[in-house]
Protein backbone atom coordinates (compact mmCIF):
# COMPACT_ATOMS: atom_id res chain seq x y z
CA UNK A 1 0.00 0.00 0.00
CA UNK A 2 3.16 2.18 0.68
CA UNK A 3 4.43 1.67 -2.29
CA UNK A 4 1.46 2.15 -4.34
CA UNK A 5 0.65 5.62 -2.51
CA UNK A 6 3.94 6.65 -2.74
CA UNK A 7 3.71 6.43 -6.71
CA UNK A 8 0.57 8.20 -6.98
CA UNK A 9 1.70 11.29 -4.98
CA UNK A 10 4.77 10.78 -7.23
CA UNK A 11 2.47 10.64 -10.47
CA UNK A 12 0.26 14.11 -8.48
CA UNK A 13 3.46 15.95 -8.63
CA UNK A 14 5.16 14.94 -12.30
CA UNK A 15 1.33 16.45 -13.69
CA UNK A 16 1.36 19.79 -11.60
CA UNK A 17 4.56 20.18 -12.95
CA UNK A 18 3.37 19.48 -16.34
CA UNK A 19 0.66 21.57 -15.95
CA UNK A 20 2.61 24.50 -14.52
CA UNK A 21 5.14 24.51 -17.40
CA UNK A 22 2.30 23.83 -20.05
CA UNK A 23 0.71 27.57 -18.55
CA UNK A 24 3.89 29.20 -18.63
CA UNK A 25 4.61 28.43 -21.83
CA UNK A 26 0.98 29.36 -23.02
CA UNK A 27 1.50 32.79 -21.22
CA UNK A 28 4.79 33.50 -22.18
CA UNK A 29 4.17 32.49 -26.12
CA UNK A 30 7.00 29.64 -25.77
CA UNK A 31 7.08 26.20 -27.75
CA UNK A 32 4.89 24.46 -27.95
CA UNK A 33 2.25 26.27 -27.83
CA UNK A 34 3.81 29.57 -29.50
CA UNK A 35 1.22 31.52 -31.77
CA UNK A 36 2.01 31.86 -35.62
CA UNK A 37 3.70 35.17 -36.67
CA UNK A 38 1.40 37.92 -37.89
CA UNK A 39 1.37 38.41 -41.89
CA UNK A 40 1.99 41.51 -43.61
CA UNK A 41 0.08 42.25 -46.71
CA UNK A 42 0.67 45.16 -49.44
CA UNK A 43 -2.72 46.02 -49.39
CA UNK A 44 -2.53 46.51 -45.78
CA UNK A 45 0.48 48.91 -45.68
CA UNK A 46 0.56 52.40 -44.85
CA UNK A 47 0.51 55.41 -48.59
CA UNK A 48 4.49 55.59 -47.62
CA UNK A 49 4.96 52.51 -48.77
CA UNK A 50 2.06 52.41 -51.49
CA UNK A 51 1.23 49.35 -52.50
CA UNK A 52 4.39 47.79 -52.75
CA UNK A 53 4.56 44.09 -51.82
CA UNK A 54 8.46 44.35 -52.07
CA UNK A 55 7.97 46.68 -49.22
CA UNK A 56 5.77 44.19 -47.24
CA UNK A 57 8.27 41.26 -47.97
CA UNK A 58 11.36 43.72 -46.17
CA UNK A 59 9.07 44.76 -43.55
CA UNK A 60 8.32 40.33 -42.74
CA UNK A 61 12.23 39.94 -43.13
CA UNK A 62 13.07 43.10 -40.65
CA UNK A 63 10.69 43.35 -37.95
CA UNK A 64 10.73 41.42 -35.02
CA UNK A 65 7.90 39.10 -34.15
CA UNK A 66 4.47 40.05 -33.40
CA UNK A 67 1.02 37.80 -33.52
CA UNK A 68 -0.07 40.79 -35.53
CA UNK A 69 0.85 44.05 -37.29
CA UNK A 70 -0.92 47.23 -37.15
CA UNK A 71 -0.71 50.30 -39.45
CA UNK A 72 -3.01 53.19 -38.22
CA UNK A 73 -4.16 56.08 -40.29
CA UNK A 74 -0.87 57.73 -41.76
CA UNK A 75 -0.66 61.45 -39.95
CA UNK A 76 0.26 64.24 -42.36
CA UNK A 77 -0.33 67.41 -44.51
CA UNK A 78 -0.71 66.60 -48.40
CA UNK A 79 0.71 68.59 -50.46
CA UNK A 80 -2.24 71.45 -52.12
CA UNK A 81 -2.34 72.33 -56.01
CA UNK A 82 -0.82 75.20 -56.36
CA UNK A 83 2.21 75.18 -57.64
CA UNK A 84 4.37 77.00 -54.88
CA UNK A 85 2.34 75.24 -51.81
CA UNK A 86 5.54 73.30 -50.37
CA UNK A 87 3.99 72.02 -47.50
CA UNK A 88 4.30 68.04 -47.47
CA UNK A 89 4.60 65.46 -44.75
CA UNK A 90 3.46 62.00 -44.00
CA UNK A 91 3.95 59.74 -40.59
CA UNK A 92 3.93 56.36 -41.03
CA UNK A 93 3.87 53.75 -37.58
CA UNK A 94 3.82 50.42 -37.62
CA UNK A 95 2.96 48.27 -34.20
CA UNK A 96 3.07 44.93 -33.09
CA UNK A 97 4.25 44.48 -29.55
CA UNK A 98 4.77 48.17 -29.16
CA UNK A 99 5.92 50.60 -32.10
CA UNK A 100 8.13 48.49 -34.16
CA UNK A 101 8.47 51.42 -37.01
CA UNK A 102 8.19 55.08 -38.14
CA UNK A 103 8.81 55.99 -41.37
CA UNK A 104 8.48 59.83 -42.14
CA UNK A 105 8.73 62.35 -44.86
CA UNK A 106 8.69 66.09 -45.08
CA UNK A 107 9.23 68.97 -47.71
CA UNK A 108 12.77 70.43 -46.75
CA UNK A 109 15.48 72.33 -48.46
CA UNK A 110 17.99 74.89 -48.24
CA UNK A 111 20.70 72.77 -46.54
CA UNK A 112 24.26 70.49 -47.02
CA UNK A 113 24.47 67.21 -47.01
CA UNK A 114 26.13 67.49 -43.50
CA UNK A 115 23.60 69.58 -42.10
CA UNK A 116 20.85 67.29 -42.97
CA UNK A 117 22.64 64.14 -41.80
CA UNK A 118 23.09 65.70 -37.99
CA UNK A 119 19.20 67.06 -38.27
CA UNK A 120 18.13 63.27 -39.00
CA UNK A 121 20.58 61.88 -36.31
CA UNK A 122 19.68 63.92 -34.12
CA UNK A 123 15.97 62.84 -34.69
CA UNK A 124 16.80 59.45 -35.17
CA UNK A 125 19.23 59.27 -32.04
CA UNK A 126 21.18 56.25 -33.22
CA UNK A 127 24.68 55.86 -34.37
CA UNK A 128 27.27 56.83 -37.10
CA UNK A 129 26.55 57.61 -40.54
CA UNK A 130 27.03 55.08 -43.35
CA UNK A 131 26.16 56.37 -46.68
CA UNK A 132 24.43 54.08 -49.68
CA UNK A 133 23.16 55.47 -53.35
CA UNK A 134 19.59 56.72 -53.08
CA UNK A 135 18.37 59.85 -54.32
CA UNK A 136 20.50 63.05 -53.51
CA UNK A 137 22.35 61.52 -50.30
CA UNK A 138 21.29 58.42 -48.05
CA UNK A 139 23.20 56.76 -44.99
CA UNK A 140 22.12 54.24 -42.80
CA UNK A 141 23.25 54.25 -39.01
CA UNK A 142 25.83 52.09 -37.71
CA UNK A 143 22.89 50.28 -35.67
CA UNK A 144 21.08 49.18 -38.01
CA UNK A 145 17.89 51.38 -36.55
CA UNK A 146 17.10 53.85 -39.47
CA UNK A 147 17.81 54.90 -42.88
CA UNK A 148 17.48 57.90 -44.56
CA UNK A 149 17.30 59.47 -48.03
CA UNK A 150 17.24 62.99 -49.18
CA UNK A 151 15.52 63.63 -52.89
CA UNK A 152 15.58 66.88 -55.11
CA UNK A 153 11.87 67.23 -55.54
CA UNK A 154 11.36 71.18 -56.80
CA UNK A 155 13.17 73.23 -58.70
CA UNK A 156 14.54 76.52 -56.70
CA UNK A 157 17.05 74.92 -54.64
CA UNK A 158 14.64 74.94 -51.31
CA UNK A 159 11.66 72.07 -51.59
CA UNK A 160 13.32 69.06 -51.42
CA UNK A 161 12.43 65.47 -49.45
CA UNK A 162 13.84 63.87 -46.32
CA UNK A 163 12.94 60.82 -46.03
CA UNK A 164 13.74 58.39 -42.72
CA UNK A 165 12.85 55.25 -41.46
CA UNK A 166 13.68 54.28 -37.81
CA UNK A 167 13.18 50.64 -36.24
CA UNK A 168 12.68 50.23 -32.66
CA UNK A 169 14.69 47.20 -32.48
CA UNK A 170 18.03 46.62 -34.84
CA UNK A 171 16.95 45.20 -38.00
CA UNK A 172 19.37 41.52 -38.69
CA UNK A 173 22.64 41.91 -39.36
CA UNK A 174 22.11 40.47 -42.74
CA UNK A 175 19.31 42.80 -43.84
CA UNK A 176 21.26 46.21 -43.95
CA UNK A 177 20.25 46.20 -47.65
CA UNK A 178 16.70 45.52 -46.70
CA UNK A 179 16.83 48.49 -44.44
CA UNK A 180 18.22 50.98 -47.08
CA UNK A 181 15.66 49.43 -49.95
CA UNK A 182 12.79 50.15 -47.54
CA UNK A 183 13.75 53.99 -47.05
CA UNK A 184 14.20 54.31 -50.62
CA UNK A 185 10.80 52.59 -51.38
CA UNK A 186 9.05 55.47 -48.85
CA UNK A 187 11.24 58.37 -50.30
CA UNK A 188 10.06 57.19 -54.45
CA UNK A 189 6.61 57.08 -53.13
CA UNK A 190 6.61 60.46 -51.42
CA UNK A 191 8.49 61.77 -54.62
CA UNK A 192 5.57 60.86 -56.27
CA UNK A 193 2.45 61.76 -54.32
CA UNK A 194 4.54 65.10 -53.65
CA UNK A 195 4.83 65.48 -57.65
CA UNK A 196 7.98 66.65 -57.17
CA UNK A 197 8.64 67.93 -60.78
CA UNK A 198 13.05 66.86 -61.18
CA UNK A 199 14.37 63.62 -60.70
CA UNK A 200 15.51 62.66 -57.21
CA UNK A 201 19.30 62.26 -57.80
CA UNK A 202 19.60 65.86 -59.42
CA UNK A 203 22.87 67.30 -57.99
CA UNK A 204 22.29 70.41 -55.83
CA UNK A 205 23.44 73.68 -57.11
Amino acid sequence: MRLTKRRGVIALVVLALVAAWAGISYATNTPPFKKPRGTIGASGLCPSFGASQEAADILDRILPYATSYRFPPEEGTPRGLDGRDVDYTTVCRVYGDGRLLTVRTELTGGVSEEEWRKTVRDIVFSGPAEPFDAGRWAFTTSTRKAAAVYSACLPGGDADLSTYVRLTHPAPADRLDDLRRLAQIAAEQAHEDARCTIPADTPAK
